[in-house]
């Protein structure tokens, strides 16, 4: 069996960035998920996406992350959207158990481990 290559990762330096991120297509009425799973000590989020085209080749898998560390009193560890709006009073972004009026609910899937394409260094 051949070993899976990596994926190439980029650090982003706010949820609220990745949110931004994965609301974009919603222009065309979808909306991306945003996967989250532990990591040595650190929660990692991210999107998984595919550069078309860079440098000739087709399919570079890209992950776009935004990791913390795990802490227990952090009521978002469980949650299942981060919701994201914006409107004439600004940008918000949050973490909820729900879905809002108004708000582009992005789902969280919870992944069990660590995907295989993802580098180990990931942090």
């Amino acid at each position: 069996m051949s070993e899976i290559e990596k994926a190439v990762v980029v650090r982003v330096s706010s949820l609220a960035d990745l949110a931004r991120l994965a609301v974009t297509p919603a222009a065309r009425f979808m909306v991306m998920p945003v996967y989250r799973f532990k990591w040595r000590g650190r929660v990692i989020y991210m999107i998984h996406l595919s550069f078309k085209d860079y440098y000739k080749k087709y399919g570079i898998p890209l992950i776009y992350y935004y990791s913390r560390p795990i802490d227990e009193d952090v009521p978002d560890e469980n949650a299942k959207y981060i919701l994201a709006k914006v409107d004439e009073m600004g940008e918000k972004v949050e973490v909820s158990n729900t879905t809002k009026t108004g708000y582009v609910s992005i789902p969280i899937i919870n992944l069990a481990e660590k995907p295989v394409f993802v580098p180990d260094e990931i942090e």
